[in-house]
């Protein structure tokens, strides 16, 4: 049974569909970010309401790269939003008996990489970061890619060469 029916006036029937498929892949991607369950589940339901807002836009072809896009939009939507909410202790005050502050300062810097790459890959051009982006955070192979894009294997591995290049030269210049 296709995911997607012809009838145009089935979008409840089709958004059923998608949360049966993909609600478990979903929430491992969200969960694998963000460790408190409530906030896990509100992105979810962040996800889900985008996704019905732009429900007559998605097709067999595309949900999954969509579901996927929409997963990396609103966790790091959420990470933005905690970033914003002002710290009542500052790390330099914390006086622990650990190194869970070396542990945090660690985790924060991270943060800030993690930042500094995604701002980093909005600079690749177009074509090169969609290429990227399907291969190191859709998981598609270079092959599928290639098909995909009806592009030679070898014109693939090159743009992501040069995404990787480029991106290595940028994180440690910034």
């Amino acid at each position: 049974m296709p995911l997607f029916s012809s009838n145009k006036n089935s979008y409840d029937v089709m958004f059923q569909k998608i949360y049966e498929t993909y609600w478990n892949r979903m929430f491992a991607m969200v969960s694998r970010k963000v460790k408190d369950r409530d906030d896990v589940f509100d992105i979810l339901q962040n996800i889900f309401f985008h996704l019905w807002n732009y429900r007559k836009s998605l097709s067999e072809q595309n949900a999954e790269s969509v579901i996927i896009k929409t997963c990396i939009q609103e966790i790091s939507n959420f990470s933005v939003q905690q970033k914003k909410i002002p710290y009542t202790i500052e790390v330099a005050d914390l006086h622990l008996s650990d190194d869970s502050s070396d542990r945090l300062q660690a985790i924060l810097e991270e943060e800030k990489e993690l930042e500094l790459l995604r701002i980093n890959i909005e600079l690749l051009p177009a074509t090169r970061k969609k290429i990227f982006t399907m291969n190191k955070f859709e998981g598609m192979t270079q092959e599928t890619i290639a098909n995909n894009l009806n592009l030679s294997s070898k014109a693939v591995k090159k743009q992501i060469s040069k995404a990787m290049l480029f991106l290595r030269e940028h994180q440690n210049h910034s």
